[in-house]
């Protein structure tokens, strides 16, 4: 992580990354609309986006401009989790994060922080004794208080939200074998912890649970007994975060409907969260996980050639596609909008995405409303229809 100073992003000088070269382009575009997405959808819910190190340090301040614009809720990508902020036992990095919360100060946005407890990016020493050995369920859970109390307690009162817990239930609906589900031993335990913890170094600030897949009936089922254990526990918990890495196909229309309507009647907020479509082959009809095709031989020509047919534009026919998917997508937030509380994309331009390397590294992709050059693309212009 690219970690530097900021006083004030309209401060910083311009340097000429890939981002600057757009600067011509990108102040005519804030010129030229006369909506932002924010005033468009002020009456329905917050829209938010991701932001990372470079916009919140200045290393990247078109984008920051646009953001400031369109956008009046912020998550960070990465410079809060485990593994940059506690890397090592006596080592903390917090210089982005700070950086993200004055970031969202300065430009009176809703902040989230993202996340708490999660398997991915959390540091191995974080499941083991200095000898070496795994921890046992009671140590792992103070390790688990230990760090909600480093992080949350820092920004008490300057986080509005955080994402708790993420990613915890698998599609069958039941808790998956993560690192932190096994040294504890029941998902139960660790969801209880997790949020109790929360409460306790976070005080009035909104917690939520975040997933992906989550309009998969038995996952969102899955969830839903865990919140209801939550409930019933008199632990709190205010939403939920459906992830929206989805594809030009799925999820079908009735699974995003019954997803929203099934968390919402438990009472909670209902965020979508991590919104980007996937146009690219295979992973077109939605959100796919595992390693498989991290494999070098997905790199050879033969593979790329179909996997990554799109190195140099995106096709017109497709650019029309990924525009009705995400004017669809917002006809139903919009219809939902008693229910939704925010929407937030993850990430603002192509360029900046993580669909561009996962699940298969090295591709071009094409998720998000701002393309490479951050001029707005089609599916940007298809939600003021």
């Amino acid at each position: 992580m690219r970690l530097i100073a900021v006083l004030s992003v309209t401060a910083v000088p311009i340097l000429f990354t890939a981002n600057s070269l757009a600067t011509e382009a990108a102040v005519q575009h804030n010129v030229n609309n006369k909506e932002s997405l924010q005033q468009h959808f002020n009456n329905d819910f917050k829209i938010g986006v991701a932001v990372n190190d470079e916009i919140v340090s200045g290393l990247d301040p078109l984008s920051a401009e646009i953001i400031t614009e369109q956008f009046n809720t912020i998550t960070i990508e990465n410079a809060m989790k485990a593994e940059i902020v506690n890397p090592l036992p006596e080592q903390f990095n917090f210089t982005a994060a700070d950086q993200f919360i004055e970031f969202g100060k300065n430009n009176n946005m809703f902040i989230v922080g993202h996340t708490l407890v999660w398997h991915n990016q959390t540091p191995e020493w974080f499941f083991k004794q200095k000898n070496g050995e795994q921890n046992s369920p009671e140590q792992q859970i103070e390790r688990m208080e230990q760090h909600i109390k480093l992080v949350a307690g820092r920004y008490r009162g300057k986080v509005d939200a955080w994402d708790v817990l993420n990613e915890v239930i698998g599609d069958d609906g039941n808790y998956r074998q993560t690192v932190w589900t096994n040294v504890i031993g029941s998902g139960d335990e660790m969801a209880k912890a997790a949020f109790t913890f929360a409460a306790k170094y976070a005080p009035n600030t909104e917690l939520y649970y975040n997933d992906f897949n989550a309009w998969k009936p038995a996952k969102r089922d899955g969830i839903v007994k865990m919140i209801k254990m939550l409930q019933r526990e008199g632990i709190k918990i205010d939403g939920i975060g459906i992830q929206a890495h989805w594809g030009l196909n799925f999820p079908e229309r009735h699974y995003i409907e019954e997803a929203i309507d099934t968390y919402a009647a438990l009472g909670l907020k209902v965020m979508i969260t991590e919104l980007d479509i996937d146009v690219l082959p295979f992973t077109k009809e939605g959100q796919v996980i595992g390693q498989g095709f991290m494999h070098p031989q997905f790199q050879e020509q033969e593979f790329k050639a179909y996997l990554d047919p799109f190195t140099h534009h995106l096709p017109a026919v497709i650019e029309a596609k990924l525009a009705a998917r995400y004017a669809e997508l917002f006809e139903i937030f919009q219809a939902k909008r008693e229910k939704i509380d925010r929407v937030t994309f993850w990430g603002l331009h192509d360029g900046m995405s993580w669909k561009n390397d996962y699940p298969i590294p090295n591709r071009t992709n094409y998720p998000l409303l701002w393309d490479r050059q951050l001029q707005p693309k089609a599916a940007f212009k298809a939600l003021f229809n």
